[in-house]
């Protein structure tokens, strides 16, 4: 009697497992887990300054970046605006698969006229796997600046115009793959991270396969990043440290950056200035 009843049990237990596992989905990243963001955010709107130090007061120099980004209910990104001197420089959206997932993004100037189309192709774990780039002949070059060794890439060279990704076994991506249209190789970017999904390095490639620099990342129990160490030609070239406030989601909405940089021939072009970044967020 006891084992008829102790059979039952257990085969009610594996019943409801199954059932349960075939019921709930099974979890997968979208763009706030990525970017760590708490809660159902709607949007960010980001501004990053160069922080002067002038009498011992530091005070807001200029703007380095700014973009807004919006989410939908799923936590992944809708749309994209970028500004350069307040005025928008160009404007991404995404459409979107049956499966809910971004299927195309088409970037616009200003004016409306298109700049770039990229499409998405995904794996069976519904990880990203490809893009697609069909830039506009008088193309602008989005997030890149013109002081990094992609800003050279790509406008000394043949713009690449297909991107493979490679992701571990969580959806964190781990290595991208620039090709240009012959399908040889334009740049690479490879990262690490650790069992919280927190990147511990990232590493830009020249074409020919050299490294060009690393960086490397430090981070508080909390997972908020609180060092970079930039190194190129296995030396440092830039040190940071950084320090937050935050709001009551438990987002970061300033950050402090005290940079240190190695004042050598590696490292003419970069920005030498502390830097500050506020984020305004919304929430569903």
């Amino acid at each position: 009697m006891i084992n008829k009843l102790l059979k039952k049990v257990i085969y009610t237990i594996i019943t409801l497992g199954l059932f349960v596992g075939f019921s709930m989905p099974v979890f997968e990243l979208n763009d706030l887990d990525k970017d760590h963001l708490k809660g159902k955010v709607k949007s960010v709107t980001e501004i990053k300054y160069a922080l002067s130090e002038e009498g011992g007061n530091a005070g807001k120099d200029k703007i380095l970046f700014h973009k807004y980004t919006s989410f939908d209910n799923y936590g992944y990104e809708t749309e994209t605006i970028l500004y350069i001197d307040g005025e928008i420089f160009l404007k991404s959206e995404y459409l979107f698969g049956a499966d809910g997932k971004q299927r195309e993004m088409n970037e616009t100037n200003p004016d409306g006229t298109p700049n770039l189309n990229v499409t998405y192709k995904y794996d069976d774990k519904r990880f990203r796997t490809e893009a697609i780039y069909n830039w506009a002949d008088d193309r602008k070059i989005g997030e890149i600046s013109e002081h990094t060794d992609y800003y050279y890439e790509i406008i000394q060279n043949d713009i690449f115009t297909r991107v493979l990704y490679t992701n571990e076994y969580r959806g964190y991506c781990t290595e991208e793959n620039y090709l240009k249209a012959d399908s040889s190789l334009s740049f690479k970017i490879a990262a690490k991270y650790d069992f919280r999904g927190n990147k511990l390095e990232s590493g830009y490639y020249h074409g020919n396969g050299r490294l060009s620099w690393m960086t490397k990342y430090k981070y508080d129990r909390y997972d908020n990043l609180i060092e970079s160490r930039v190194y190129k030609s296995n030396r440092i070239a830039v040190l940071s440290k950084y320090k937050y406030q935050f709001d009551g989601m438990g987002n970061w909405v300033v950050r402090k950056e005290d940079r240190e940089v190695s004042v050598n021939i590696l490292t003419e072009g970069l920005e030498r200035a502390n830097t500050l970044t506020e984020r305004t967020i919304t929430y569903y």
